[in-house]
This record gives structure tokens, C-alpha cells and sequence, in this order.
């Protein structure tokens, strides 16, 4: 952290490209400089943060204070609708406003951007100055004539009663100027309206409450960069997500479903704003878009059901040209919500930019591709894509795995299948999960023969490095195990066990448990594998596993099943927990859950299901130290620093002194006169506690206590006798006075 600090920010933002606070550093010194010098940081930092509407807004005002007007435009027109930030839209609107005066057409083109601001963050907290801003330019159009005046009140009216049903802050203000207005064109209509927009406005009032609630703890100003994992930045998600899921309940409880679903699209364009790289909140936003559009289908609104599949189009096409643009899982869902509406061209372009990408592995894009085409044009058309695949050299083996049983499957060809695999075993010959996929396709073919060559191929071949062939050897051994005989079965066993002499040495036993074996049923109990050391992960039952790679494990969480017999290490009953004699063990029923938290609180107690409190004094201490969160660091290497402690010499600096010239002279005076004068003082002065020790000094320092009067005999007595006694003898002075 300290050393961060002394870089540069350009070398930070190379070591770092999303550090944000260099780059914020950069910022403030280019805005000093003349556009023409800013432009290419500018360009640099919007192409880092496309999505950051603070800083497409410092651009823009900077091109607008040197009276750039057409780079000002061509700016707006490339980040106005993907990026919903409200300083943004603010920015905007005051251009239009400020620029556009000049023209005859001022007054439409005025109300026509207040109308899109509205349209796009006409919903936003903190839209109260694009309403007000648009009533007070309303107020100000001239009206010539009955007919226009009543247009003019008409469209002030309209642009009210939009925002105080609007959840938003001074909202209060906003409906004060309005019963204002009503008063002051028609006081007795004024009743009437008011009355009838109360309810709305009380509705909105109360929600806008609850939205300052929710929206307290959100960093709406946040940077999008890639998740950290850090405490701050898991909270700022729990937040969003707990807002999100607030607009999903509806709390202005409108009955227009369109209206509804544009706030919970609203809320999610915002929490992209900052969630940028997280690609959950893309799909769950696009996915909500293509539910609502279908509601809306239903409910007979075909056109808003037409504009939000557009906007669904549009969301996908934000992720993938921007911030998700390295994310394979935005690009197949895109592809499959075009596939639904039949959009196969657009499918095939949208993986075609998925494989262009030089930094993605394209494997998955070639399997979901060729899936793809099998659906809407056949197996045989998916070997043009296979032949694509193994001529990209960035593709893995499982392209010939997914091609082969996508051969066999579909096409009911197992020689096709199982040429492609032996084509591909000359490329991957040393990868064990492709030998594995190829030896489970085979066994499911009941091809025992050419199951066999294939094994003896791979492990008699020099391709297959032997520390990746103990799998194979264990699927062979299986496989011998369910259709040879004991002959067969000894000899692999024996092959086995030779091959992997050198990682098992003498521990034979644990190659025996794998002859043994079947699915997830075992010849030991779990106690004698945990103390053999058998670690392997027990797989499920062959019969129910996929043929197009190896078995997976079973699932985190479930213990294996294990074959009836003791559960002691040597014997025992069945049913019996592990008991080792000699060794003391706890009493479970006396222990608690451990459920730490982050920020437990001091005054917790240790009961059933509840929390390991601190001891008092360290709690003591975490109340007045200050909290984790406000310390920044430098952070401690503990590592480094034990390692100095151990290299830590004890022993004192040895000083080599130089011996001292008797005849010499030590600055200004002669060696010989110090030690003269050093050594009289020494002889001739007395030991401080030998003096106070000795009956002399005593007898002379009581002779001059008495001397000196009652005070300090009371002074005295007060030091050396107990409370009692001094009062007695205080008494007895006075009386003898």
C-alpha cells in the first residue's frame, strides 16, 4: 500500500488498469489542459470505464468549454442512451438549453429534450430539477390566443401530475407548487384536481421514504471494475440486489404493468452503473425484459411488448460490446434468446464475435455452435464448424469429444464416432480425460475388444506421461473387472500396481481397495480408509455415468456408501461409532456451533446455536481500539516479519574501543589529571544508602524532628503509626496546650 502510493499514476494504471484513483489523479490534471492535449486521455479513459457516466460528463464539459458543439454532440449520441446516469442527463439537458437558443426551433427542441429526459430518467430520486426545470420552461413559452394558453396549462399541468406521482426527493415542493398553480388558473377546478392527485401523491411520498431508506448505503457514484471479493464491494451487491428486489414488489402498487416493469428495468440499468462485471446482473436484467415483454404480449399491449424486446436486444448488445464482452455466458444466452425468435444469421454473428475474441477459449463456443446448427440444420452441417474447430489451434480435445458423440447420438453412426476419436487421440494422446472419454464411450458400446486395444494403446504408448495415467489405469482395472475373467483381471491388477510402484510404493492395500470396489461401495469402513490413507474420491455406480467424459464424484456433502461390517479400525459392532483406547476425546453434547459473524456484537453468550463471545478483556480492548474497516493499512507481511525476528542477532554491538594514552590529552586536559580527579571522588565520597542505613544519620534525624516542633511530629506520625494512633495523639497535644 505504501509503495503504491510513491508510483507514479501512469505506472500504477499500467501495473493496475482499473485503478481508479490514479486514473482520478490523471483526471484532475488534464482537466488544466487545453481539450486538444485532454482529448486522447479522455478517449483512453472512457474506453477503460464505458459505462462511468462522471467521466463521459467531465469530457463532455470539457469539449463544451472550449465550444466544441459538434464533438459535444457526436459525445452525446455514444453515451447518452446506454449510460442512465442522471448528472449525465442533467449535462444534457443544460446544453440543449444553453446551445440551442439561437434557433427558430428553440421551444420544440427545448421540450422535446426535457421529454426524453423524463422518458429515460424521468423515475430516477433525484430527477426533481429536470421536472422543475421543464415546468419553469413551460411557464415561460408565450401563448397567443385561448386555444394555446390551454395548451401551455395542459402541458404544465401533465408534467405535475407526472412527478408528484413520481417516488422522489422534494417531492413536498414539487406538490406545493403545484396546488399553488391549480389556485392560482381555476381555484374552484383546483379542489376538484387536488383532491383527486392527493392520493397519488401521498402513495408517493410514503415510497419515496422508503426508497431514501434503501438507498442510503448504495455508492451510486461507484466505478465499474472487476469484482475483488472485498467486504465493501460484497455489500454494495447485497444492497443493490435488496433494491432491486424492493421495485420487484411493487411498492408504488400500480395496477399498469408496464409502468412497474419499467422502474425494476430502471433499477437494473442503475445497479449495472456499478455492477458492471458481474455478469449475473446482465442476464437477470435481460431475462426480466423478456418475461415482462411476454406478460405484456399476453395482456394485449403489442406494441410496449415489441419496444422491450428491442430493449432486450439492445441490453445484450450493451454486455457484449462492453464491459461482458470477454463473457462467453452473455454471448450463448444472447444467442439462444435469438434462436427463439427464429433470428438464425443473428445467432451465427453473434458466435462468429464470441471466436474473434483473441483472449477467449473458443472450445465452448465451437460445442454450443455446433449444437446450434444440429438444431436448426443437422448433424451434417455441424462438421463444417468441427473442421473450423481443429483448425483453430486455440481448441481443446473436447471438440472431438462432443462432435464424436453428437455422431453417434444423433446420427446412430458409432464408426463415425469412433474414427473421430481415434483421429483426435493422435493430437491428445497425453491428456488422461480424453483418453478417459474415448475408454467410457467404447464400454458403453459393449466394444470389449476394441475397449481393450484403445487401453493398451494409450498406456503402452509414450505419449501419456505416467503420472497422468492413474486414472486410466483405475478405469481399466474396472473395466476388466466387469467383463474379464480372474486371469485378466490378476494381469491388469499387476500391470497396475508395477506402473504405480513409485507413487504407492509398498502400500499395496490401497490398489487393492480399487479391485475391490464398485461405484460407491467399498470393501473398509471409513475409519480404516482414513487411516490406510485412501483419499480417492469414491465415484458413483458405472452404469449411471455419462459416456462423453470421466465419472464425477459424488456430490460435497454426502458420505459414501459403505458395506455392512465393523466400524471399529479391527472390528467391532455394526452401528458403533470409532472408539481409540487410550486416548481421551471430548463430549460432543458440551460443544456449541461456531457461527462467526462479521461484526459480532460485545455482549453475545455462548448458548445452544448461538456465538463464541471474546474474553472480557478482549472485548475491553476491541471497544476502545478503533474499527477494522478504518484502518487502510500498511498491512504486515507476519511471514517476513517472524523470519527478521529469527534472524534477530541477541547479542549486544561488540564496540571495539582503543586503549587511551595515559600521556595523552583528552580535548583540553591531560588524561593523567582525570584519572587523578575521578579517583578522589570515588574514594572520598560515601555510599548514599550506607549513610541512610547507618544509627548516626538516625539519631541525628530524630534529634532534629523533636527539634522542630508538633507539625512535623504530627507530620511524622501521620507516615509511620495507623489512623487511630494519630488521632489520640493529636488529642493529647491539644489537651496539653
Amino acid at each position: 500500500m505504501a509503495s503504491t502510493s510513491i508510483l507514479s499514476p501512469e505506472r500504477r494504471i499500467e501495473l493496475n488498469p482499473y485503478d481508479v484513483d490514479a486514473w482520478n489523479i490523471l483526471l484532475r490534471e488534464h482537466q488544466a489542459r487545453p481539450i486538444d492535449q485532454a482529448r486522447p486521455f479522455y478517449e483512453k479513459l472512457i474506453g477503460q470505464f464505458p459505462n462511468a457516466g462522471r467521466y463521459w460528463k467531465s469530457y463532455i464539459e470539457h469539449e463544451l468549454r472550449a465550444k466544441n458543439f459538434e464533438n459535444v454532440e457526436a459525445l452525446f449520441s455514444r453515451c447518452l442512451i446506454s449510460v442512465l446516469h442522471i448528472d449525465l442527463w442533467k449535462c444534457y439537458v443544460f446544453y440543449v438549453r444553453e446551445t440551442k437558443g439561437h434557433l427558430s426551433s428553440f421551444r420544440e427542441k427545448m421540450a422535446q429534450a426535457y421529454d426524453f429526459a423524463l422518458e429515460k430518467v424521468g423515475l430516477d430520486m433525484l430527477s426533481h430539477s429536470i421536472y422543475s426545470d421543464y415546468i419553469s420552461f413551460l411557464k415561460t413559452v408565450p401563448a397567443v390566443g385561448q386555444y394555446a394558453e390551454n395548451q401551455r396549462i395542459s402541458a404544465i399541468r401533465k408534467v405535475y401530475q407526472r412527478g408528484i406521482a413520481t417516488p422522489m426527493l422534494n417531492i413536498e415542493q414539487l406538490w406545493n407548487e403545484y396546488t399553488s398553480y391549480e389556485k392560482g388558473i381555476n381555484p374552484t377546478l383546483a379542489e376538484k384536481l387536488i383532491a383527486d392527485k392527493n392520493k397519488d401523491f401521498q402513495n408517493a411520498k410514503k415510497v419515496t421514504r422508503q426508497l431514501e431508506n434503501l438507498m442510503r448505503g448504495i455508492n451510486r457514484q461507484a466505478i465499474s471494475v472487476p469484482p475483488r471479493g472485498s467486504a465493501a464491494e460484497m455489500k454494495q451487491v447485497e444492497l443493490w440486489r435488496k433494491y432491486i428486489l424492493w421495485e420487484k414488489s411493487n411498492p408504488t402498487n400500480t395496477e399498469e404493468y408496464s409502468h412497474f416493469a419499467k422502474r425494476v428495468i430502471y433499477a437494473y440499468d442503475q445497479a449495472l452503473l456499478s455492477l458492471g462485471y458481474y455478469p449475473d446482473i446482465w442476464y437477470e436484467a435481460a431475462l426480466f425484459q423478456q418475461e415482462a415483454a411476454q406478460k405484456l404480449a399476453e395482456k394485449g399491449d403489442v406494441k410496449m411488448s415489441n419496444a422491450m424486446v428491442a430493449e432486450t436486444t439492445n441490453l445484450y448488445e450493451r454486455a457484449i460490446g462492453g464491459l461482458m464482452k470477454d463473457s462467453p455466458l452473455m454471448y450463448f444466452a444472447f444467442a439462444d434468446f435469438e434462436e427463439e425468435r427464429r433470428k438464425f444469421e443473428n445467432v451465427k454473428k453473434i458466435y462468429d464475435r464470441l471466436l474473434a475474441r483473441e483472449f477467449v477459449d473458443p472450445t465452448l463456443a465451437y460445442v454450443m455452435l455446433m449444437k446450434f446448427v444440429r438444431r436448426t440444420e443437422g448433424v451434417k452441417a455441424t462438421r463444417v464448424v468441427f473442421k473450423r474447430a481443429r483448425e483453430d489451434q486455440r481448441s481443446q480435445h473436447h471438440v472431438y469429444v462432443a462432435h464424436a458423440l453428437m455422431e453417434y447420438y444423433c446420427n446412430k453412426d458409432s464408426e463415425v464416432a469412433m474414427r473421430i476419436f481415434d483421429f483426435g487421440l493422435k493430437q491428445y494422446g497425453s491428456d488422461p480425460d480424453y483418453a478417459l472419454a474415448y475408454t467410457d464411450f467404447l464400454s458403453h458400446l459393449n466394444e470389449d475388444n476394441n475397449t481393450r486395444v484403445v487401453f493398451e494403446r494409450i498406456l503402452g504408448s509414450s505419449q501419456l506421461p505416467p503420472e497422468k495415467s492413474i486414472d486410466l489405469w483405475d478405469r481399466y482395472l474396472e473395466f476388466e473387472s466387469q467383463v474379464g475373467d480372474l486371469t485378466s483381471i490378476l494381469k491388469v491388477d499387476q500391470r497396475r500396481r508395477e506402473a504405480l510402484k513409485p507413487y504407492y510404493g509398498d502400500k499395496q492395500a490401497l490398489l487393492l481397495i480399487d479391485r475391490y470396489k464398485f461405484g460407491n461401495l467399498v470393501p473398509c469402513t471409513q475409519e480404516q480408509l482414513k487411516f490406510m490413507g485412501y483419499n480417492k474420491s469414491i465415484r458413483p455406480i458405472a452404469g449411471s455415468a455419462a459416456p462423453s467424459g470421466p465419472t464425477p464424484s459424488i456430490p460435497q456433502g454426502r458420505t459414501p456408501m459403505i458395506a455392512n461390517g465393523p466400524s471399529a479400525v479391527m472390528g467391532g459392532q455394526n452401528g458403533l461409532s470409532l472408539e481409540m483406547s487410550g486416548y481421551p476425546r471430548p463430549d460432543t453434547n458440551q460443544m456449541l456451533p461456531f457461527k462467526p459473524k462479521l461484526r459480532p456484537a460485545f455482549s453475545y453468550h455462548p448458548v445452544p446455536g448461538g456465538l463464541f463471545p471474546p474474553p472480557s478483556q478482549v472485548s475491553q480492548l476491541m471497544k476502545l481500539i478503533p474499527p477494522p474497516w478504518s484502518f487502510q493499512g500498511p498491512f504486515v507481511d507476519v511471514d517476513l516479519l517472524l523470519d527478521s525476528f529469527a534472524k534477530f542477532n541477541r547479542d549486544p554491538p561488540k564496540v571495539k574501543s582503543e586503549p587511551i594514552d595515559p600521556n595523552g590529552n583528552f580535548g583540553m586536559y591531560k588524561v593523567a589529571d582525570i584519572k587523578k580527579e575521578f579517583h578522589q571522588l570515588l574514594t572520598t565520597t560515601n555510599d548514599p544508602m550506607v549513610v541512610l542505613a547507618s544509627q548516626e544519620y538516625q539519631q541525628q534525624f530524630l534529634s532534629r524532628k523533636r527539634a522542630g516542633g508538633g507539625e512535623s511530629d504530627s507530620d511524622d506520625e501521620s507516615r509511620n503509626v495507623g489512623a487511630g494512633d494519630i488521632y489520640k495523639r493529636r488529642m493529647n497535644m491539644k489537651t496539653g496546650e
